[in-house]
């Protein structure tokens, strides 16, 4: 028993030294939360003081060369008889003809390059070319095809690019008011392929000619034969639906962790109700005991009260009487009034009422006759568990506030960020 005890206290003082450095930590997170702030605040306004779009010439710089059009809002002293605030549109840099002309050469210096995607030169197209609609610098292309069955004005090819042919591509580049057209001759190859590929190649190019034949008709009829060997058909029926089994695991993990958690935490409620109920069953008994009453019925006087005042919906469910119900029924059954005791300590499972366990079975055993001043020790010591127990109580709840606070401070940040960054920007 004193080893127990000597535990217990040990156990006491590591909760004890734990719950300083979390009540440590929570006074320190208002303070970390305002030097959050403080420091968000220096650097936006360092950011801000460093945009300062007008010169001391009384200067505007515009954007590039198809930049954006901005707007700043900017305080005019002079104009009224107080300052005013009035909103400014800054329209980007235009090309000047000499600008626009040399801009288009260098583009159509390097247009076979960018364009040329995977195929060696414009010479030799196999495959798809990249037609850019939009360049850096606000120049705009519209792109032209001379034979869109073969090669479109996406750079895509078609159908027709089964042989060699020539395409001429045409694209008009402007920037601003403007324009300049240019032609880009291009030679489109058949694609190389080997004997397998070239057969599907084949294949398919009749198929799709039987289906334009045969429109007319309700359905397609598949050839049975190609270039003299039988052919049959199936059709892939992987739909996807793996996901689903997948998905019901996770499903199957995340139920299981939420049903342990949610033991875990009925297990934990179970066990601050009984602390909390602790003392006000020793106080009740102690008064009971020195009313002249033994401690059976004792037992047996609050357990009846107990059922009583729930028939008259004055008393809710409550662990600590709930278990000394079961251990009243046990000893009304027949069960030997130490072991009740014994089994009422283990189903508790906590020192508090291993101990009070321990004290009744040693009352019945050697009738001890100083039981209420024991009981009444045992009361101090029940009573200044409850007060920690309730201060730990009330921590644990402010400390789960703290996440709201924090959900609170992240969107006024954004509140105020966002419109600083747009203005910013």
């Amino acid at each position: 028993m004193r080893q127990r005890t000597k535990n217990g206290e040990e156990s006491d003082k590591r909760k004890q030294k734990k719950d300083q450095a979390e009540r440590k930590i929570s006074r320190l997170m208002p303070v970390f939360c305002i030097l959050g702030g403080v420091i968000l605040y220096g650097i936006l306004t360092l950011n801000a003081s460093g945009q300062d779009v007008i010169t001391e010439g009384g200067r505007i710089l515009r954007e590039n060369h198809g930049g954006e059009e901005q707007e700043y809002q900017i305080w005019v002293d002079g104009l009224c008889e107080e300052e005013v605030a009035v909103d400014v549109r800054i329209r980007p840099q235009r090309y000047t003809r000499e600008e626009a002309e040399r801009t288009f050469e260098e583009i159509m210096d390097q247009m076979e390059a960018s364009i040329c995607k995977e195929n060696p030169s414009l010479m030799e197209v196999r495959s798809d070319l990249s037609l850019p609609s939009r360049l850096d610098g606000g120049v705009k292309l519209r792109w032209h095809s001379s034979k869109p069955e073969v090669i479109d004005a996406s750079g895509k090819l078609g159908e027709e690019a089964e042989e060699e042919q020539t395409v001429a591509l045409s694209v008009e580049l402007s920037a601003g008011a403007y324009q300049q057209n240019y032609e880009i001759p291009v030679r489109v190859l058949p694609p190389q392929r080997n004997q397998e590929e070239q057969r599907v190649a084949d294949f398919l190019k009749e198929l799709q000619q039987k289906d334009e034949d045969g429109q007319e008709a309700a359905w397609l009829e598949l050839p049975e034969s190609f270039q003299g060997k039988p052919l049959t058909y199936r059709i892939d029926k992987q739909t996807g639906y793996e996901t689903i089994l997948l998905i019901g695991v996770i499903l199957a993990v995340l139920l299981t962790v939420r049903e342990k958690s949610e033991e875990k935490q009925q297990r934990q409620k179970r066990e601050r109700e009984l602390l909390l109920d602790y003392s006000d069953v020793l106080s009740k008994l102690m008064v009971l005991i020195g009313a002249g009453l033994t401690v059976r019925n004792a037992w047996e006087r609050m357990i009846l009260d107990y059922e009583m005042a729930q028939k008259q919906g004055k008393q809710k469910e409550r662990a600590a009487y709930e278990e000394m119900r079961r251990t009243y029924y046990q000893m009304q059954s027949g069960m030997a009034e130490g072991e009740a005791y014994q089994e009422f300590g283990r189903r508790c499972r906590l020192q508090p009422y291993l101990k009070l366990s321990g004290l009744l079975e040693q009352n019945r055993r050697s009738g001890t006759k100083n039981m209420r001043s024991i009981l009444q020790a045992e009361m101090t010591d029940a009573l200044e568990q409850r007060k920690n127990l309730a201060r730990r109580l009330g921590e644990e709840a402010g400390t789960r506030l703290l996440m709201p606070l924090f959900l609170m401070l992240g969107i006024i940040m954004v509140m105020i960020m966002v419109p600083a960054m747009m203005t910013m920007g």
